[in-house]
């Protein structure tokens, strides 16, 4: 690394941005690069660098401390630097509009909330607490969650962006809680995007033989499926992945560049978190897609890769399990692309292939959580560790009443009872009501139609269908009218006590 310290010190400007540049790619594309090239010759230099007379160049030196911040064992020296914090907050006050978002950015990666929250001049949480939106999967079904969100938007004359501190979601949900909260569209603009998308990218399915007529019966096939045979069977999609990549990418676009999902935390939005399944570790982990970083303190289970099997682990086999409560995060990114985000979280079996980035390889989050409410709880204790829970709004996108299993009973619909179960919305909705009424100060609110006319696949894209959805959707809120008044007049509370 001498030659970049030595560079690092040079007189010329352009010479300083070609070596920045160097740096900054080096340190965001590799953690062992970053680690290696942390030391306190190079962080002298980037701090002297970040008075720089020319912006370019002291811009460029505050994202090479961001990206080398990313790497765990980096971010866990620098955030012990008094005067890296107080040179940030300093720097985020500069006139220089470039300048100032590179520290911002700075903060937000080294999980310095507050001090990033006074920088932009964010709001704070309420102090009745927190306000948490959950959002369910379902594909095409996810149309009755939008109608459920258009109905609090009405109720409140207020977009969901303006009513909560922490929005997330799973699959469907998670493509809902990254336009409501990253790119603060209204439900009716996200009713439009969504509609288009179900007809793009369902509408013309690839085509192949003996082809399993529902996901379900998809995955069942696996179970019953031999070793031999499983790739024969798992082989495909049903449909073109990359019309969905190319519609994300379109949505996900930022003007000013903020593509990588802690680049929105130095924009006055909430918290966002879209839930996936890390599918190339065994057993299969929950993983978040985040939009912040941990505050300082907060334990985070780090991916880590076998250098003699190139496997990828978590934790080790004596520090991976914890004794006791004490609360760490799940494994998760903020240094993803937006729309990769997305796309790791709704790859859903059968429908679209998995999401790899080259090194990680995800399916859709919602074989572990197709509701995250409990994931939001334990995301909104991490981040504001001292502040209550006040309201939780979770969403469903409609499930069937229970009836009896048609054709009898046979061994192997053992493999449909699990998949069922694997991707149920009901055990975190069991498990809420049993332990939130030791919790009486959270008011928790969920909204899920339980009607036959939700009975649909998720990629339908029958007009009928949908329609019928909808009616189904619409019964279920006129009949609720007061639960859904009272959940607006919780969600109003601590603006009309601003």
């Amino acid at each position: 690394m001498q030659p970049i310290e030595h560079v690092l010190r040079s007189p010329s400007p352009e010479d300083l941005v070609s070596v920045l540049q160097v740096v900054v790619t080096l340190a965001f594309g590799s953690d062992t690069v970053a680690h290696k090239m942390l030391s306190k010759d190079i962080m002298k230099s980037l701090e002297i660098l970040f008075g720089h007379k020319n912006p370019e160049v002291q811009r460029l030196a505050l994202l090479a401390v961001g990206n080398l911040a990313f790497c765990r064992e980096n971010h866990n020296i620098l955030v012990t630097s008094e005067n890296l914090r107080e040179l940030l907050m300093r720097l985020t006050a500069t006139p220089e509009r470039r300048v100032n978002k590179a520290a911002a950015r700075a903060l937000a990666i080294l999980g310095e909330n507050e001090s990033l929250r006074r920088a932009i001049k964010g709001r704070q949480v309420p102090k009745t607490g927190i306000r948490i939106l959950s959002l369910d999967g379902g594909g095409m079904k996810g149309l009755a969650t939008v109608q459920i969100l258009q109905e609090i938007e009405r109720g409140t004359g207020k977009r969901m962006h303006e009513l909560f501190d922490l929005i997330c979601g799973t699959s469907t949900g998670g493509i809902f809680a990254s336009a409501l909260g990253i790119k603060l569209m209204s439900s009716d603009q996200l009713e439009e995007i969504y509609r288009n998308l179900g007809k793009v990218v369902f509408s013309e399915p690839v085509q192949k033989k003996n082809e399993a007529a529902t996901w379900k019966h998809k995955l069942d096939q696996l179970y019953k499926s031999s070793s031999q045979s499983f790739r024969v069977v798992a082989k495909g999609s049903k449909h073109n992945a990359e019309k969905l990549e190319k519609l994300l990418q379109d949505m996900c676009a930022d003007e000013d560049g903020d593509d990588i999902l802690i680049e929105t935390a130095v924009k006055n939005i909430p918290k966002v978190f879209l839930v996936s399944t890390l599918a190339s570790v065994t057993p299969a982990q929950p993983f978040i897609f985040r939009n912040y970083q941990y505050p300082v303190g907060k334990p985070e289970v780090p991916i880590a890769t076998s250098k003699s099997s190139g496997t990828t682990m978590l934790g080790s086999p004596t520090t991976g399990t914890q004794v006791g409560c004490k609360r760490s995060a799940f494994v998760g990114s903020c240094k993803h692309l937006l729309w990769e985000a997305i796309r790791a979280s709704c790859a859903a079996p059968y429908y679209l292939d998995d999401f790899s980035d080259g090194v990680y390889r995800w399916l859709d989050g919602a074989l572990l959580a197709n509701n995250p409410t409990i994931f939001s709880i334990r995301e909104a204790q991490l981040l504001w560790p001292d502040t209550k829970i006040d309201c939780i709004v979770s969403i469903g996108s409609g499930s069937l009443p229970t009836k009896a299993r048609k054709g009898g009973w046979r061994y192997l619909d053992a493999g449909q009872v699990l998949i069922e179960s694997a991707c149920s919305v009901d055990h975190a909705e069991e498990a809420l009501r049993t332990l939130l009424p030791m919790h009486p100060e959270i008011h928790y609110f969920r909204f899920n139609p339980v009607d036959e006319r939700c009975d649909m696949e998720l990629d339908e894209t029958d007009p009928t269908i949908w329609v019928e959805l909808e009616a189904a959707t619409k019964d279920y809120i006129d009949n609720n009218s007061e639960t859904f008044k009272d959940a607006c007049e919780r969600l109003l509370a601590p603006i009309k006590n601003a």
